[in-house]
């Protein structure tokens, strides 16, 4: 929706292809921070959107022994919010329609060829001077074109709680509580609903019941005993950490983006902020060379390194999570000591953050940084 709503108001005729009879998104919340919020600035959507969701102030971690790891105030110039992600897909899609994108839906895509050809799956096919395939870490286009991608689960489970009240964050702030190797998220996702996620390694049988244990639970996060009831009555939805190894974005005239292209663990809360950076960085490789097969490697070139080291970052952060050994616990608060006294390690982490501000689109600048 992002990369079709930027072409079209770029000059470009757009059709997305959606294969659900609607356009709908897994009921729960995600983290936005600066990189995508100033695409949606830019593109009027900001508003629309920033009244739904939830405007963090301060970011805490915490041991289950009530021990404050970290607890840092969200700087007035980097903004972090948390929103429904049904709201981002319809500010998106609100978006795109605006820009006169046509919509198909019910509209399944089987395959694309490099010469711009894309074959649906009742058997149609069309004709384009671009194909984007932004159809996720399990992308049947990438994988049709033979460009050696893979895509494999990680050993994290996930749970996602979507609650439609407020009773557990009644502050602007997004909270993680840590317990040997599970983690529990939380946060508020507008006026009226709580996001919480629950991580866990795979292998935690106890962790991946559902409804939760709620006994288990309690032992292990003593501090939320009250919260843990809310948490359990709400929807949920599980799923493994992914990770995408894609060694080009790009095909002939297909260009992959998003999860297909840079699929990665969530730890950094970056899937959906790559995926509006790169499609905007996308719109402005073509908008200076309308010849995608001249634009794509371009954008490649400029963009890549951006992607490469947050997923790089992602993962090592979810190792620190779920691999950390129970018998040096002892010596995870050094690592939390480093980040929070040496600012550029966070910067290095967290390179995607800044977005647009590291490199003019330009590859020599994008190497340098």
């Amino acid at each position: 929706m992002a990369a079709g709503m930027m072409l079209a108001r770029a000059g470009w005729s757009v059709r997305v292809h959606e294969r659900s009879s609607e356009i709908r998104e897994s009921g729960a919340g995600i983290y936005l921070r600066d990189n995508s919020l100033n695409v949606l600035d830019e593109y009027g959507l900001f508003e629309r959107l920033a009244e739904q969701g939830t405007r963090l102030e301060r970011s805490l971690s915490i041991d289950r022994d009530g021990t404050v790891r970290q607890n840092i105030a969200v700087p007035a110039h980097a903004r972090s919010y948390v929103v429904p992600r049904q709201s981002l897909v319809d500010v998106l899609a609100y978006g795109a329609r605006q820009a006169g994108v046509e919509i198909a839906l019910n509209s399944e895509v089987q395959s694309a060829e490099p010469d711009g050809s894309l074959l649906l799956s009742d058997g149609r096919r069309q004709k384009a001077d671009l194909i984007i395939a932004a159809d996720g870490f399990n992308s049947r286009i990438r994988d049709g074109l033979n460009i050696g991608a893979r895509h494999w689960e990680l050993d994290t489970a996930v749970n996602r709680h979507f609650i439609p009240n407020r009773l557990i964050t009644p502050k602007p702030e997004s909270i993680q509580y840590w317990s040997g190797n599970r983690r529990i998220g939380v946060a508020p996702s507008g006026p009226t609903h709580s996001y919480v996620f629950i991580a866990f390694p795979n292998r935690d049988s106890v962790a991946k019941r559902l409804p939760l244990d709620l006994d288990d639970w309690t032992r292990a996060f003593p501090l939320l005993r009250e919260q843990l009831p809310v948490i359990a009555a709400a929807p949920t939805t599980q799923y493994r950490y992914v990770m995408v190894e894609c060694p080009r974005w790009h095909s002939g005239r297909v260009a992959i983006i998003g999860d297909a292209a840079h699929g990665l663990p969530p730890t950094l809360g970056q899937g959906a902020g790559l995926a509006i950076m790169n499609a905007r960085t996308l719109t402005e490789a073509l908008s200076r060379e309308q010849d995608a097969l001249k634009a794509l490697p371009y954008w490649e070139s400029c963009m890549r390194f951006i992607s490469d080291e947050t997923q790089k970052w992602s993962c090592r952060y979810d190792l620190f999570t779920r691999a950390w050994p129970t018998q040096l616990e002892f010596l995870r608060p050094a690592i939390f000591w480093a980040f929070n006294n040496f600012p550029s390690l966070t910067q290095r982490m967290r390179i995607a953050d800044r977005g647009l501000t590291i490199t003019p689109l330009s590859p020599h600048s994008a190497k340098a940084a």
